[in-house]
């Protein structure tokens, strides 16, 4: 086992950031699934994937796949550069005991990546696997535009660099009749991002969607869980294709984009990863990516049953490969905290704090593929050594200075980036120049992704990008991911809580929704 960081780090608060701990077997802070009583968890390898066992002295032993590839397992640990720093306005100060004292705490080792706000928890269809369990009966959680209007506003009071991405959400957020006015305050306030969380019914309206562009939203994170109604009569209950590719010809026209979030499960949709990744290839113009999220199993479930159900991120990327024939695991599937290694450049090129995403390296993970003129794709990482690339810019980050940062500096960085660069294997048309274009809008907001064309507005960039999201729930659950979170739920009293404490085990949602209800 090895650590990779600092052992002197430590958040904006002053408190210390344990290193995390790479290599198998190890020891980790897990929950029990039944009571949420933190409990120690052993990680190890058994037939090439990889267990948590853990025991709970009122409940019992669990176990579970934690990740099905021990090779991928370890090769993504390899590409860690390093935590960031948390906030320096937490909203929880003194001790804070983890996962149930969230608020962000001084503790928290990541900012806000994308915070959700979720606008209610009524929804228009009644899917088994919701988080938010909106189809069922109980307390309408419904915060008022004032009270959404201080969320937004804490948000952009997060400090050193402010949360001005957002992911409104619910249960179904367009179904509330301010959700326009909503979404023009959050332009009001200047945020840089504006995503909605939808099932794509409502958007299915042309007249409602054009409504939602003309109001600010950029971009729809949409369940798409197949491209088969069966699929859809298992997972959401009724057959919902059409209206979800009514959606997306909607955004086409109006110039939206569209990020395809299927929930996947084993044995119920797995196979369709394949197709619903050829999809988006040949949707480009419209479809940014696909963010696969593998089902959590929130409650209680027997073993059985989750052996039989349990998919993970390493399921997904092999998946990938023999259903769609577009990566190679061992290759073009990385941590999405690799981008970490580009913040780093950018703070030491500017010398001021920048956004970043410094979640764990199996939290999220996944490619950039570009689309060639003839329709096939490939892999960014077909054509730049990512791996070397990346650690070259790592290197860059500790030596750079901000005050020495001139033209020669700058052509430094060039070269770095450009050396890793293989013209020979590159798409036909893609150049050093282009592939640095394509990168322009991730942190400055006037290069924001360009649109252009008569019928409707297509992307001027031929990519897209294939990821999985692993949510925890009460049998994966490690803490050591829930630190690094950067998907956090505000709350009405000014608390942020990351995604896998508020959903992933009982206590944060619940709380929340029964005092705030409507």
């Amino acid at each position: 086992m090895k650590t990779l960081q600092d052992r002197t780090l430590t958040t904006y608060s002053g408190k210390p950031i344990p290193p995390p701990v790479f290599g198998l077997p190890k020891e980790i802070d897990s929950v029990c699934p039944d009571c949420s009583t933190v409990i120690k968890a052993l990680l190890y390898a058994e037939a090439g994937k990889v267990w948590i066992r853990k025991s709970c002295p009122e409940h019992g032993e669990f176990k579970d796949i934690f990740f099905g590839d021990e090779a991928l397992y370890l090769r993504c640990e390899s590409l860690w550069f390093g935590d960031g720093r948390g906030v320096s306005n937490p909203a929880v100060r003194g001790s804070a005991a983890c996962p149930m004292g969230c608020g962000l705490c001084e503790m928290h080792a990541s900012p806000s990546g994308l915070p959700i706000l979720d606008l209610t928890n009524r929804c228009d269809l009644n899917c088994p696997m919701c988080f938010a369990n909106a189809g069922s009966r109980g307390p309408v959680y419904e915060p008022t535009l004032d009270q959404v209007t201080r969320m937004l506003e804490g948000l952009k009071a997060q400090k050193p660099v402010p949360a001005d991405r957002v992911q409104f959400s619910g249960g179904e957020p367009t179904l509330r009749p301010d959700f326009l006015d909503i979404v023009r305050k959050a332009v009001e306030l200047d945020f840089f991002y504006i995503q909605v969380n939808t099932n794509g019914l409502r958007m299915a309206d042309f007249s409602f969607a054009q409504a939602a562009k003309e109001a600010g939203v950029e971009t729809l994170y949409m369940q798409f869980d197949g491209m088969s109604d069966d699929v859809y009569r298992k997972t959401r209950g009724r057959p919902l294709l059409d209206a979800k590719l009514a959606a997306i010809e909607n955004c086409r026209k109006l110039g939206m984009c569209v990020i395809l979030a299927p929930t996947v499960i084993r044995g119920v949709n797995d196979h369709e990863v394949g197709a619903i990744a050829r999809f988006a290839a040949r949707n480009y113009d419209v479809v940014r990516g696909v963010t696969y999220q593998p089902v959590a199993f929130i409650g209680r479930y027997s073993h059985s049953y989750r052996l039989q159900r349990r998919y993970t991120l390493s399921d997904l990327a092999f998946d990938l490969e023999s259903q769609a024939g577009m990566i190679q695991p061992m290759r073009d599937w990385l941590p999405v905290g690799v981008s970490v290694a580009f913040s780093r450049l950018a703070e030491a090129m500017s010398g001021k704090s920048r956004f970043n995403i410094s979640l764990h390296p199996h939290c999220s993970q996944g490619c950039y593929l570009y689309v060639c003129e003839d329709g096939s794709t490939l892999p960014y990482s077909a054509f730049v050594d990512l791996d070397s690339l990346l650690r070259d810019i790592a290197r860059l980050a500790r030596t750079l200075k901000p005050s020495g940062f001139g033209p020669l500096s700058k052509v430094k960085v060039l070269y770095t980036l450009q050396k890793h660069f293989n013209r020979e294997k590159a798409p036909k048309g893609l150049t050093f120049e282009g592939l640095l274009q394509t990168m322009e809008g991730w942190q400055e907001k006037k290069f924001r992704r360009a649109f252009a064309g008569k019928e409707g507005r297509k992307r001027s960039y031929r990519h897209f990008y294939l990821s999985g999201m692993h949510f925890m729930d009460g049998y994966n659950f490690s803490l050591e991911r829930l630190r690094r979170c950067v998907i956090h739920y505000p709350s009405p009293d000014g608390r942020l809580y990351p995604f896998c404490a508020y959903n992933g085990i009982p206590g944060h949602r619940r709380s929340v929704e029964e005092r705030f209800h409507a």
